[in-house]
């Protein structure tokens, strides 16, 4: 983890990064780390909301349209890669987990995020161990 001052002695974060083991094979462990669905399982700080669509609605589309256009944020994940990386351009927010083969049954998780300048340092470490714990848990069977 980096940390560094900045002004007044200020602890503003830099890049979070750390790599560790899970003891499931890297394709299990990326269908169940790309599954939107299961992001609040391992991130502590998020939950989703569910949404339906119902006949006759208004078309999303239109109501984007009329805005603007969504928010520039995103999650994609890459199966040939294996890389999920989530974020927004502005407040320069975001990060990544790349996972790799190691056995037949084990995967190496390497889990980077990038806070915002305005984030509180210690809530943000507390969740990224906490997301790390998580992984973990739900993927090793422990």
């Amino acid at each position: 983890m980096a940390r560094s001052n900045q002004g007044r002695g200020a602890t503003v974060l830099a890049e979070l990064e750390k790599t560790f083991f899970v003891l499931t094979s890297a394709d299990r462990a990326f269908d169940f780390l790309s599954d939107p669905p299961h992001l609040p399982d391992y991130v502590p700080a998020l939950r989703l909301d569910e949404s339906a669509a119902v006949d006759g609605e208004s078309d999303l589309d239109a109501d984007l349209v009329g805005r603007a256009g969504a928010p520039e944020a995103g999650f994609t994940a890459d199966r040939a890669t294996r890389r999920i990386s989530w974020g927004a351009p502005s407040p320069g927010y975001g990060g990544s987990i790349e996972i790799a083969a190691g056995t037949a049954s084990t995967a190496t998780i390497t889990l980077r995020l990038h806070p915002r300048a305005d984030a509180d340092a210690d809530e943000v470490t507390r969740v990224f161990e906490a997301s790390i714990q998580a992984i973990r848990r739900l993927l090793s069977g422990r």
